[in-house]
């Protein structure tokens, strides 16, 4: 019940900025979603869907977890729903051995992979997907490793995959992590596809909540 096509008329909150965010904005709205990104780069965004296509922008400084709960109430009130919703997990910089960083960068780091990510998903739930089923993507948006990312990124599963236990079967939650045979542009590149890829297809449950993106198709080939 938890996922639905990405057509005209579903509405689709993506969490985060970059380069990223801008290519799943635009592979949503190439696909008729009404999208709304909460982030910081608007102009990036719009630069991004293709002329005409609904898109709006709620400013959301990151680790604002009052403006990301509000952009969510935001998204319920103005457009009447919120099927899926997207988040951008941006990973720890700069990269560098855990005993040469300071300890209390963990806490950005603990707000960036975890605390985001679950205030949107425990509000999106509250306002709307508790009622009417949707769906979650939780995405790591680069590739990167070392000691903090790798952390980071351990967390960010776990988190995952309570939630997918917690929220079945009304609402589908995954995570999309990078493979360790693409570079942080190839990852980019395909991220895009695959998000809208999760949205619109349910996923064989064998292979669990978090997905790898390798050079193969991050889902084999699925029925509705």
């Amino acid at each position: 019940m938890g996922r639905a096509s990405t057509s005209t008329g579903r509405v689709v909150l993506v969490t985060g900025e970059g380069d990223l965010a801008a290519a799943v904005v635009g592979s949503l709205a190439e696909r008729g979603a009404h999208v709304v990104l909460a982030g910081s780069e608007a102009e990036d965004a719009h630069r991004a869907v293709p002329p005409g296509a609904p898109l709006l922008v709620l400013p959301c400084a990151p680790g604002d977890l009052a403006a990301f709960g509000r952009a969510v109430d935001t998204v319920v009130d103005r457009l009447g729903r919120l099927d899926h919703l997207v988040n951008l997990v941006a990973t720890p910089s700069p990269p560098g051995p855990l005993m040469e960083m300071d300890p209390l960068a963990l806490r950005d780091i603990l707000q960036s992979a975890f605390v985001t990510p679950l205030t949107c998903v425990q509000r999106a739930y509250w306002r709307w997907m508790a009622a009417h089923g949707g769906s979650v993507v939780n995405v790591v948006a680069a590739r990167a490793r070392g000691g903090p990312q790798d952390a980071a990124l351990a967390g960010l599963t776990e988190l995952t995959e309570w939630l997918a236990a917690e929220l079945a079967p009304r609402v589908d939650v995954h995570a999309l992590v990078p493979g360790p045979s693409l570079n942080t542009g190839a990852y980019q590149a395909g991220a895009a596809e695959a998000v809208c890829e999760l949205l619109t297809r349910r996923t064989d449950s064998t292979h669990g909540p978090v997905l790898v993106l390798s050079e193969d198709p991050v889902c084999p080939s699925r029925s509705w």
